[in-house]
């Protein structure tokens, strides 16, 4: 059963045979300015701004993840509204009966400009500032029209100038002779042109431009016009707490790295040689299915995120004014495109290929009596169909044992050549670290 009020506001809904044009009904909510579509309606409307329904659908299946607060009720049939993005405009429709709403702005721009009104914004364009008389405390005065307080006759002060409220704004007259200066005698605000002061006579020649007002971003000041406060006296701690920091660092750094002189005595040798056996099999692997090897099978396929598009998501807007410097400011609206990232998906395969691969490791070990030798790798099965074995990498260790004075046990990997060249039972030099009291085998040399 359709609802009479409206699910935003519950205030109540008009009909109106022609809300989207001729012939295309619809209901409209005067207190908050929504509009709602009827199915067909709805889909007319689609077609109009050159959206095919399957986008719609698509886009309904996205929906819109980072809406916030509970979705809204269909005034037609109860349902909860969909969420939506099309354009980059977050819509509201409903999918059991198609009613879509338009909430105020927003069919104008999914149109592009063929139905409905652009968003309401502050007026644009160049208007008089507002002032403040000091002597009689007469308010809101016109900053370009009052040059005198027309109650006590006090000159403007042009430091007390600001921007009036939203709905405040009285229209200026355009030309612009450029920016007020002071009178160097009283400093009252003179034209750009003035070349004596119209309070007092004096000569113009060494006046000053007047000061003026910070520009001013959606109701806020974006720079500090008045003038700088006093520097602070620095803070000394952030520094000391940055050198105390750093010599910390470094104590700790030189505590790791410092080394003091120790002996090692060889008590044993060992060594080891592998060599990989990789056989020609069967290999799991993945890619995109685009680049599927042409000797891929038992293949699979799912749908993953590959990348992302910068899509257009509408515009960020700002309202800025700007003080002229001769009693106006100009108000204009500057807009910057913003976009988002949507996810692009394609199709992805795990798939098997025979492939060679490390199958296992042959291993040869010894100590000093023995000559190091490479393991026999001779019966490996050739070939290149599936199940050959061929011979991969090799891989070679020769490590010393070495003990303290104090019992310590070490053990230094090296080359072939320093490793055979240090005997059992012979002491050696070396450094140890202090913190770690490991030994720093670079130090281990033989005699």
């Amino acid at each position: 059963m359709a609802s009479t009020s409206c699910p935003n506001c519950s205030a109540p809904l008009s009909e109106d045979p022609a809300l989207f044009g001729p012939g295309k009904p619809g209901r409209h909510c005067r207190a908050c300015q929504t509009s709602f579509a009827d199915g067909a309606t709805a889909q007319g409307l689609f077609e109009l701004a050159g959206i095919p329904l399957g986008d719609v659908k698509q886009a309904i299946d996205r929906g819109a993840p980072k809406s916030k607060g509970a979705p809204r009720t269909c005034p037609t049939c109860s349902k909860p509204l969909a969420r939506f993005v099309l354009k980059g405009i977050e819509l509201d429709l409903c999918v059991e009966c198609g009613t879509t709403a338009f909430d105020p702005g927003e069919l104008w721009r999914l149109t592009s400009g063929k139905l409905g009104t652009a968003p309401s914004s502050p007026k644009q364009g160049v208007f008089e500032m507002l002032w403040d008389c000091e002597h009689c405390d007469t308010r809101s005065l016109l900053g370009k029209t009052n040059r005198y307080c027309p109650v006590c006759g006090a000159p403007q002060d042009p430091r007390r100038r600001r921007f009036p409220a939203p709905g405040e704004e009285t229209a200026a007259n355009t030309t612009y002779d450029g920016a007020d200066h002071a009178c160097p005698a009283c400093s009252t605000p003179n034209g750009a042109k003035a070349v004596h002061c119209r309070h007092c006579g004096s000569p113009m020649d060494g006046s000053a431009a007047v000061k003026r007002v910070s520009d001013q971003v959606d109701g806020r000041s974006v720079e500090v016009a008045a003038t700088p406060p006093p520097p602070q006296p620095r803070r000394l701690w952030p520094w000391i707490a940055g050198a105390v920091l750093v010599l910390f660092c470094g104590v700790c750094g030189v505590a790791v790295t410092r080394t003091k002189a120790s002996k090692a005595t060889v008590s044993g040798h060992e060594w080891s040689r592998s060599v990989d056996v990789e056989r020609f099999g069967p290999v799991k692997d993945s890619a995109w299915c685009d680049e599927l090897p042409s000797s891929a099978y038992d293949v699979s396929r799912s749908k993953k995120k590959r990348s992302t598009n910068k899509v257009a998501d509408g515009e960020t807007c700002t309202t800025r004014n700007v003080d002229r410097g001769d009693g106006t400011f100009e108000r204009k609206q500057e807009c910057k495109p913003k976009y988002k990232e949507e996810p692009v998906f394609d199709q992805h395969c795990d798939f098997k290929v025979d492939r060679w691969s490390k199958a296992r490791s042959v291993v040869a070990k010894g100590s000093l009596a023995d000559t190091p030798a490479w393991p026999d790798v001779t019966t490996l099965r050739g070939g290149s169909s599936v199940g050959s074995e061929r011979e991969g990498a090799r891989h070679e260790a020769y490590t010393v044992r070495l003990k303290g004075p104090g019992g310590e046990a070490w053990a230094c990997d090296l080359s072939q050549a320093q490793w055979s060249g240090l005997k059992e039972g012979t002491t050696h030099d070396v450094k140890v670290r202090v913190m770690t009291g490991g030994i720093d085998c670079g130090s281990l040399q033989a005699r």
